[in-house]
């Protein structure tokens, strides 16, 4: 598999994660824009160490090592990277999608049964930085700047019966046409250096949050978290976290947990949880 933009790649029939994958090249000394795609795993993962079902030639399961912001946190690069991703599907498809907080890609209109379809799911983990005597470093010189991985779960085709996870939808199944996973994945490493290439420091800029605005399908909508908070979701503060409208007025920043529209018809949709949060007054 060729993919323009990006670095070393590594292609695999049947691997445990390309996540694990790729966390083990940083370990390694890879360098940012490394990619690892597989055909099939057998213990992907989504977020909070969900199951993710990746079978053989199902889908894009893909991971791609990124340069992490300085400044820390990356809860805002989790929204860039769902920007990314939704850019690259549309692109190579020509389906509409819509990002749910932190990123998850839903179709837009939903899907036939009238609930939103999950036709891709990020996985974003901070990697591990190799031990100092395991760097090619002399004394005194300063550690390697931080590295992320993001792990891509894109179904693809159609499930076959008795394996389609609830409310899961394969992109084939809705664009009407075969989807070339090489097409994406180039697409996706392009939309991603645009994005992430240099990561965001500080406040996402303008035009994340309006790319995000126009893809979000909580917004407006009655929410609850798993903490207990409802209101009406507001859309994303520069830093990434969900603005809900609680009673009373006042504007909620929702950094991590769990979210999901009230009287949804499938919750589990709309779980997420940022990566490397911080709390804020």
């Amino acid at each position: 598999m060729k993919i323009p933009g990006a670095g070393r790649v590594e292609v695999h029939g049947r691997i445990a994660s390309t996540n694990l994958r790729a966390r083990e090249l940083v370990a390694g000394g890879a360098q940012p824009f490394t990619v690892v795609v597989a055909r099939e795993q057998f213990r992907g993962r989504g977020r909070s160490g969900r199951d993710w079902y990746s079978p053989t030639g199902g889908g894009l399961w893909m991971s791609v090592v990124l340069p992490a912001p300085v400044d820390g946190p990356h809860g805002r690069v989790s929204i860039l990277l769902g920007i990314a991703a939704a850019e690259a599907v549309e692109a190579v498809t020509g389906v509409a999608v819509g990002l749910k907080w932190p990123n998850d890609l839903l179709l837009i209109p939903p899907h036939a049964g009238g609930d939103a379809g999950k036709v891709a799911g990020i996985l974003c983990e901070v990697a591990p930085v190799p031990p100092s005597g395991e760097r090619a470093s002399g004394a005194g010189e300063a550690a390697p700047p931080p590295l992320l991985v993001a792990g891509f779960g894109v179904n693809l085709r159609a499930f076959p019966p008795g394996t389609r996870p609830p409310g899961a939808v394969g992109l084939e199944e809705v664009a009407g046409h075969p989807v070339d996973r090489e097409a994406l994945a180039t697409a996706l490493v392009a939309s991603l250096r645009r994005w992430t290439n240099p990561p965001a420091a500080g406040a996402l800029p303008p035009a994340a949050l309006s790319a995000w605005t126009r893809r979000d399908v909580l917004f407006g909508h009655p929410v609850v978290t798993s903490t207990g908070v409802e209101g009406i979701a507001r859309g994303v503060d520069p830093h990434g976290a969900l603005r809900i409208q609680v009673q009373g007025g006042a504007i909620m920043a929702v950094t991590s947990g769990s979210v999901r529209r009230r009287g949804a018809g499938s919750p589990a949709l709309f779980r997420g949880t940022h990566v490397t949060v911080e709390s804020r007054s």
